[in-house]
Parts: C-alpha cells; structure tokens; sequence
C-alpha cells in the first residue's frame, strides 16, 4: 500500500498517481530503478512492480538487463500516452546510456 502523509493523516495513492510519475520520469531517457525511485520519490519495490505493469501494458521497455542493473526506457506507446493524456507540451528525450562504469555496453 502507497500512502501520502497530508496535515497528519494517510490518504492512499491511486494507481495514477504512481504510474504518472514514473511514466514522467522516463521521458527525460533511460534510468534505472533506483534512478526513479529517487526522482519520484516512490519506494523501489513499488516502481519496479508498476514498471512490469508498464511494460505488460507496452509502455515501457527494458532496454538493458544484467545480474547488477535494469535500464527502463519509454516505448513509442508510451510516449504517445504521455503526450496525449498526461502532458500536452511534455518534451520527451531519447537520451541512452551508453557506458556504465566507464564501459560500453
């Protein structure tokens, strides 16, 4: 359960609510999961399972997978929703990561 503290009180977070931000998140490029977490400032276990949500629903993708790190990236679906029901003037990056830890991949 996702809960917001306002004025002393918990009120839960809908699905929107956590998917937005994450879908919003990834329109600046490629992150990881904790990339994420921290921007959005959503617990990782719950972006990681609303991240296989997205990608069930086509739009997000895993755009690099190892034993260390997962990479998540938009998908054209999902550039699409976010311009047409999230944010009309949304820019949206097709910045890749190109080296972690000072080696290509």
């Amino acid at each position: 359960m996702v809960l917001i503290i306002r004025e002393g009180s918990y009120i839960k977070r809908s699905f929107i609510d956590i998917r937005n931000p994450i879908l919003i998140s990834l329109a600046s490029g490629q992150k990881t999961i904790n990339q994420i977490s921290s921007e959005t400032r959503i617990n990782w276990k719950t972006v990681e399972r609303h991240l296989t949500y997205l990608i069930g629903k086509g739009w997000v993708r895993e755009a690099f997978s190892s034993a260390y790190v997962r990479i998540f990236e938009l998908s054209a679906f999902g550039k699409d929703y976010l311009r047409k029901n999230v944010m009309k003037r949304i820019h949206i990056s097709d910045k890749k990561i190109i080296r972690i830890n000072g080696e290509p991949w």
